[in-house]
């Protein structure tokens, strides 16, 4: 591993045929059947460059050894090729062909072979849905204990370009019949700019990873049902446009390290309060519910960071997570207002290195301390008048898993004196402030192996937060311990315990919880399961 290299520039970038190809073939030099590649050079030439291959100059072997292996991992991913194989090649001499061993005179070769997959896909059968995964989540909190199973149809174009960029269009209905139709198109950004511009060069020669950066677009006609705690459903048109430094991510929470993205949405939606079950022509909701029925325009922008740090991104036991968000909306849609959203999470153990060895050598987290803090303000704002709708859909909604255990998702804060027939204590008409926190420890699961080594572990925690109409926390502004005491009396708290495991969807876990603090009109639940993206 400390053997110098000089990786001669470029890498030459070939795509091996596969025996049953019937593209048009060439021979190489070296007599080996290949097809033309698909996949613009130049692009493999600055992935190689970002992941640390330094071209012309003298690297150590493991250094070049991690940096391809990076180079194929960030290929792979983005799903185009079915493998990446990267082969560093004999050494060679410039024309002082007797001077041997002076790395002046002597480079090695690197070729990048390609297995690229076809240019189409198509899927049918089932899957689960996740709203968040098509509306980028207009509420804080996750309505649906699980996400739902669902019937879908999907094609996908993806490099069609020879840039990495995908097109997809899906058609979902799940097991209450609401469907989604959505279609969305994903680029790098550079590929959109003049090439050879004062923005491009500035982006791939000054911006770490800049080639991984991109824009996205989409439009989507889903149906969002909220009924089991606000007695209502809302079918929402969206179109939206996306700039973030990342690519092939469907949701932030999914994104390794860090996350900045900038997104302009124009969404209309129309809530449609759940109708009464024998009674044709009366609903089966509040009249608060009611009141909200019908189309609203949201016209918003918003910026979205995340940084993490984490060992585990769904189930972490060292590292921490931060995440914030800022939405402002305004003309021409018919809401107006600011909202900003923020999180923190930190995990480790007090003892420095906390970790055993399995019985089959692996290592495990011991006893592991976890804190967690999330918070949310919403800020009407209403343009002189042009914005004065306030819909139901943009407040926050709190409680359940990975929230405030203990509580049914939405069971906390303001509610309507009635709901629903499947609604308890109320519909949920959500708030303008929100803050929830947790205090966990989690230790691997005993005495089973098989468990333990699949990272299955046993959690104790307790909950706190609340949610609640902005006036009702500012109060009066030279009354700082006034609000204070409105916070704390309106908190609610729980404690208890569970069992968790991170996987490819997120974060799994059952709790069993017992409510300490609580209105005698929220709706708890001790018993709970729950898929989330979010440690809370």
């Amino acid at each position: 591993t400390q053997f110098p290299v000089n990786i001669k520039f470029p890498a030459s970038v070939t795509s091996v045929a596969a025996s049953s190809s019937s593209a048009v073939e060439q021979q190489d030099g070296s007599g080996t059947s290949t097809k033309q590649v698909r996949t613009n050079p130049d692009l493999i030439q600055h992935r190689l460059l970002e992941a640390g291959v330094m071209f012309e100059d003298i690297q150590k072997l493991g250094q070049v050894t991690e940096a391809i292996a990076e180079f194929v991992a960030d290929l792979e991913s983005t799903g185009c090729f079915n493998s990446v194989q990267v082969t560093i090649g004999e050494q060679s001499e410039n024309s002082s062909s007797g001077e041997q061993n002076d790395e002046n005179n002597t480079g090695q070769s690197i070729q990048v072979a390609l297995d690229e997959k076809r240019w189409f896909s198509g899927y049918i059968g089932g899957g689960v849905k996740h709203e968040d995964l098509h509306t980028g989540g207009s509420s804080s909190s996750n309505e649906s204990l699980l996400p739902k199973l669902q019937f879908e149809t999907s094609g996908k174009l993806q490099n069609l370009s020879g840039n990495l960029d995908t097109t997809s269009l899906r058609y979902l209905i799940d097991q209450t019949s609401a469907t989604t139709i959505s279609l969305h198109h994903e680029r790098p950004l550079h590929t959109v700019l003049p090439e050879y511009s004062p923005l491009y060069d500035w982006l791939l020669t000054s911006v770490p990873h800049g080639s991984k950066a991109s824009i996205s677009g989409r439009a989507v006609i889903d149906h969002l049902d909220y009924e089991w705690t606000r007695s209502y459903k809302e079918c929402q048109r969206l179109l939206a446009l996306k700039i973030s430094n990342v690519s092939n991510v469907p949701m932030p929470e999914l994104a390794k390290g860090g996350y900045m993205g900038l997104e302009w949405a124009l969404s209309f939606r129309d809530i449609m309060p759940r109708r009464h079950p024998t009674l044709p022509f009366a609903l089966d909701a509040s009249p608060e519910v009611a009141s909200q029925s019908g189309p609203s325009l949201k016209h918003s922008v918003s910026y979205e960071y995340r940084s993490n740090t984490t060992n585990d991104k769904f189930n972490p036991t060292s590292g921490a997570d931060w995440k914030g968000k800022v939405e402002i909306a305004g003309p021409p849609g018919d809401v107006g207002f600011l909202k900003m959203e923020s999180g923190l999470s930190v995990h480790g153990s007090p003892f420095g290195n906390n970790t055993t060895d399995n019985d089959d050598g692996a290592k495990s987290s011991n006893l592991t301390f976890h804190v967690a803090l999330q918070t949310g303000i919403l800020r009407p704002i209403t343009y002189g008048g042009l914005c004065e709708r306030r819909s139901i859909s943009d407040r926050f909604f709190t409680g359940g898993p990975m929230e405030l255990r203990g509580f049914v998702p939405g069971g906390i804060g303001p509610r309507a004196r009635t709901g629903g027939a499947t609604t308890p204590g109320g519909d949920s008409l959500g708030g303008d402030f929100f803050y929830t926190a947790t205090v966990a420890a989690s230790i691997p699961f005993p005495s089973i192996s098989m468990l333990r080594d699949n990272g299955v572990r046993l959690f104790t925690f307790a909950n706190a937060g609340t949610l609640s109409g902005l006036d009702s926390v500012l109060g009066s502004m030279d009354k700082k311990s006034s609000k204070m005491m409105t916070l704390a009396r309106s908190t609610r708290t729980s404690i208890g315990g569970g069992i968790s495991v991170g996987t490819g969807f997120g974060r799994l876990e059952a709790t069993y919880a017992v409510p300490l603090r609580y209105s005698p009109r929220d709706a708890r639940r001790s018993v709970q399961v729950g898929l989330g993206f979010n440690f809370g």
